[in-house]
């Protein structure tokens, strides 16, 4: 089919313009779009209020007052049919772009509803080409805040988008159109919610219509056991459902791993400047089914495996080639690992991505060994097809699936979170405002009180020049002390406390005794049996003992 070629209307849509040509075109409404100044950066600057302040004294206001919302949709799709006859292709896109944001225009003043917008967005695309299509996609995207404003999948104009969306990428070309598929699929993206439904498969389906077709022969070869197992990559749920199947898709995928690993580069890819799997074959080349009939531009990546025999060989030797189906081997020893028999089920709710477990105990060492060999490769045959930064990625790629997969699992629950009430947000700025306000000062000013009686303590060079800091306490001080401690020691009955108070008298006796000697003078002990302080005292009192000065006090 040609893309480029205008596309042949149905029974419904022929219906439905017949109906719009035979409306009664309003003059008002064509009267207001025609003057309004054709812009040549239509597409991407949008038009505002403010550019039709002129024109709203006078045909707006009126016809405003006097059209219905029926009418303005019926005559505007007869405006918009008649603009896409113009052949001045420059003054169609600004035509229509100024109907377009007319439109969005009264419904921010609150004259329409939305969905008048997307339904003229919609029957425009379908009258055009995927060229003009291509070209006027820019107006899409640089309206996506007005266009895309809290759409809801489930109700209009969320489901208009949609449709006409999915309309226009059934249209495109998957090898020759894949950018512009790419832009719409973003554009949907961002205008619905991470947890809409129509954007998340929530069953779990895989692609199956992805087909990969190459030449038969008698099954057995190197060429057809390869490509058959794109079979099971594209829909691996097969192994679970069918387990007769897992013993020859364990025996295929052990010869592929192991010829690719006869073909591992041990140069760089810098050393070729084009993979021989995007080679476009000569039309000698091209006898295999599934092979383009004519050269594709060089420039334009094609994602379609290229399955001819004749160039099995020279894809085997790309170590890009070996590295896809290296990075589709990961993948798949993954999901199936998750599926090994008597193992117990994640937990969740959604049934439809529960699969049935199947994958036997031996075929799960064998996709675990797989799986460790491309993730941990030896050095010596993967110095490039298996790089550990390549190998990082698939991690990386796997983790992220596996929380995508326990999302899922929970019926995919919404990410946004409730509207915060307006009393809440009310307590919280008083909360802050008390915040801000002197606060009473703290009880401790150090923080505990500890540290505050610590702050209290005098500090200084004064305080250390004071005699009392290091002036030695006399026999008779120590003495004072000890008799305190013989009161406590004939009061108190606890073992502990008297063997303490014990040691503590005999400490001060022999430290009164130093300071006696150190005063210059020391006594006769040899008449008393005790030489003790009390004992020294006494006789000092007495005055029994001679006092002999010491010499070298």
């Amino acid at each position: 089919m040609d893309l480029d070629a205008p596309l042949e209307k149905t029974s419904n849509s022929s219906e439905a313009q017949s109906l719009f040509m035979s409306a009664s075109a309003s003059p008002p409404l064509a009267d207001i779009v025609n003057a309004i100044t054709l812009r040549p950066a239509a597409l991407t600057v949008p038009l505002e209020p403010s550019d039709l302040r002129d024109l709203f004294n006078g045909f707006i206001s009126e016809f405003t007052a006097t059209a219905t919302a029926q009418s303005l949709e019926l005559d505007g799709k007869k405006l918009l049919y008649s603009y896409a006859t113009i052949e001045d292709d420059a003054e169609r896109v600004q035509r229509v772009c100024n109907l377009i944001d007319f439109a969005l225009i009264l419904y921010e003043l609150g004259h329409c509803e939305l969905r008048v917008a997307h339904e003229f967005i919609e029957d425009l695309l379908d009258i055009q080409t995927i060229d003009w299509c291509q070209s006027f996609w820019p107006y899409i995207s640089h309206r996506e805040d007005r266009l895309a404003n809290n759409l809801d999948g489930q109700k209009r104009p969320g489901r208009d988008l949609i449709r006409y969306c999915n309309a226009l990428l059934r249209r495109l070309s998957k090898t020759q159109n894949s950018s512009f598929a790419g832009k719409i699929l973003m554009f949907l993206a961002n205008a619905f919610p991470l947890s809409e439904r129509s954007g998340i498969n929530p069953r779990g389906e895989f692609d199956t219509d992805n087909i990969t077709v190459w030449e038969t022969d008698d099954g057995e070869s190197l060429h057809s056991r390869f490509w058959s197992l794109q079979r099971v990559f594209a829909d691996p749920t097969t192994l679970l459902i069918k387990p007769d199947l897992q013993l020859a898709f364990r025996d295929t995928l052990k010869t592929v791993m192991d010829e690719l690993r006869k073909h591992a580069s041990v140069g760089t890819t810098n050393e070729r400047t084009k993979s021989p799997a995007s080679v476009v074959p000569t039309p000698a080349e091209t006898s295999a089914v599934g092979t383009p009939a004519e050269p594709e531009d060089e420039a334009t990546f094609v994602p379609k495996w290229l399955t001819s025999k004749s160039l099995f060989e020279l894809q085997l030797r790309d170590p890009l080639f070996r590295r896809a189906i290296y990075a589709q081997t990961f993948f798949i020893c993954d999901f199936l690992l998750g599926h090994v028999v008597d193992t117990p089920s994640p937990p969740g709710t959604n049934k439809s991505v529960m699969y049935p477990r199947t994958i036997t105990t031996d075929l799960a060492k064998f996709l675990k060994a797989t799986q460790d060999t491309i993730s941990r490769p030896p050095n010596t045959w993967a110095a490039v097809d298996l790089e550990p930064a390549f190998a990082r990625s698939l991690k990386s790629v796997v983790a992220r699936d596996s929380n995508w997969q326990t999302w899922k699992l929970n019926n995919s629950p919404s990410f946004e979170k409730p509207v915060v009430p307006a009393s809440e947000i009310e307590d919280a700025k008083k909360e802050i405002d008390s915040r801000r306000g002197t606060k009473r000062a703290y009880r401790f000013n150090m923080g505990t009180p500890a540290l505050s009686r610590l702050s209290n303590t005098p500090t200084g060079i004064d305080l250390l020049r004071n005699k009392q800091r290091y002036a030695i306490p006399g026999p008779v001080e120590y003495y004072e002390k000890i008799r305190e401690m013989r009161d406590v020691l004939l009061d108190s009955s606890d073992p502990e406390l008297g063997r303490e108070t014990k040691e503590g008298i005999a400490s001060k006796e022999w430290r009164g005794l130093r300071a006696a000697r150190a005063q210059g003078t020391r006594y006769e002990f040899a008449r008393y049996f005790k030489r003790s302080l009390e004992a020294l005292l006494d006789a000092e009192n007495e005055n029994e003992p001679k006092k002999i000065k010491l010499e070298n006090a």
